[in-house]
């Protein structure tokens, strides 16, 4: 409890001088000197001991650097006490989860995450994944559908929700599915194959084939627009 009303007390005291230092800590991950990075954001954690943006991190780039997991969860520990409502605490904590081979603990770690920020992508994007894994078809689809319908460009999570809807029994919502994610990418191999792919087990050969021939077939090349002569 002292800890944190002295926390309280110091973090009221940030000012430009610590956004100004673990900016030009990270500059240095910019460069490519990762290792560089972590040891000046330790130094900026050293400084102001109370601000949990420098010990996520510090987190962040222990884990980009692999190893050292004891210490990424200490600085996670201490940055949860600090702001116990911070949404990537809990996304960092999911990856540290994924690393250690605890795949249940990790898709807890993010839909906490996702509970203080609906609209966290990466962390939906990755608890998706895990519950797909799982075989839970539907915590995945659940997840999937909401990245669809906020970017539903986004091809790839609209080939993984057909791939977990289909395991339902529901194969024309997978259909539903490539054919949206083909009206965005209409000369993509791999949408085309997914589908024709689809088609096969649905027993529509005719459909299966017609796809499989666009597959074998040359791309047709795109003509260039002719330009109009300069005036200058």
């Amino acid at each position: 409890m002292v800890w944190l009303m002295l926390a309280g007390a110091l973090a009221g005291a940030l000012d430009a001088p610590a956004d100004t230092a673990l900016t030009q800590a990270l500059a240095r991950e910019e460069a490519g000197d990762t290792a560089g990075a972590l040891a000046e954001v330790e130094s900026v954690i050293n400084t102001w001991p109370a601000w949990e943006l420098p010990r996520l991190e510090a987190a962040r780039l222990m884990l980009k650097l692999g190893g050292e997991l004891e210490r990424t969860e200490a600085q996670l520990d201490v940055a949860s006490a600090l702001a116990p409502t911070n949404p990537r605490a809990y996304y960092l904590r999911g990856l540290l989860c994924e690393e250690r081979g605890q795949p249940l603990l990790a898709a807890q770690a993010y839909e906490t995450a996702l509970l203080y920020r609906p609209s966290y992508e990466e962390a939906r994007f990755r608890v998706a994944g895990l519950w797909m894994a799982r075989g839970d078809w539907l915590k995945a689809e659940y997840h999937y559908r909401f990245l669809a319908k906020a970017r539903p460009e986004w091809v790839q999570v609209r080939l993984l929700l057909a791939q977990v809807l289909e395991p339902q029994g529901r194969a024309a919502d997978a259909e539903r599915e490539l054919l949206a994610a083909r009206e965005y990418q209409p000369d993509s191999p791999l949408v085309v194959r997914r589908l024709a792919e689809l088609y096969e087990r649905m027993g529509r050969e005719k459909l299966a084939q017609k796809l499989r021939k666009e597959l074998e077939e040359p791309a047709p090349k795109r003509r260039l627009r002719t330009l109009k002569p300069s005036r200058r």
